[in-house]
């Protein structure tokens, strides 16, 4: 019995030490997915290449469109001031030697008060007063407002 023990222990030994012999040719794994293919009618995989490079709803499929030219730049022409309507009436003038007074009121029936030129009324600054109205500015923007409009 122990002699077959010794020749199973040999026989192990040997299967167990390495081959002398390299394998040289690398092993490939093929799923068989073409001859499956070719057995049901369909067409391989590689013949869909180019459509599952680019799948059709994405945004790589879309072709090519050049964006739109830049309008073409206009002269920057100086910005005319817009008349706003400031929302004031001259309700009266008041003309005295050395002495000239508006009585400006909001069109709004509220907010009057008497003016001499060079004050400010509702961030208006009063210019010059005459018997015809009043010379308004603001900003650099004059305003000019009658007695009697026409």
């Amino acid at each position: 019995m122990s002699g077959l023990n010794l020749a199973l222990l040999g026989l192990i030994t040997i299967r167990a030490l390495p081959d002398h012999e390299a394998i040289t040719t690398p092993s490939t794994w093929e799923t068989g997915l073409s001859s499956i293919a070719r057995a049901t009618g369909r067409k391989p995989a590689e013949t869909y290449a180019q459509i599952l490079a680019h799948p059709v709803f994405f945004k790589s499929r879309v072709p090519f469109v050049p964006p739109p030219p830049p309008p073409p730049s206009s002269p920057k022409n100086p910005a005319v001031a817009a008349v706003i309507d400031p929302g004031l009436v001259v309700e009266g003038v008041m003309i005295k030697t050395g002495l000239s007074r508006a009585f400006l009121l909001s069109k709004s029936g509220m907010n009057g008060a008497w003016v001499a030129e060079g004050e400010i009324f509702q961030g208006w600054q009063v210019k010059s007063i005459d018997g015809g109205g009043v010379k308004l500015e603001q900003g650099g923007r004059p305003l000019e407002l009658q007695l009697y409009p026409k």
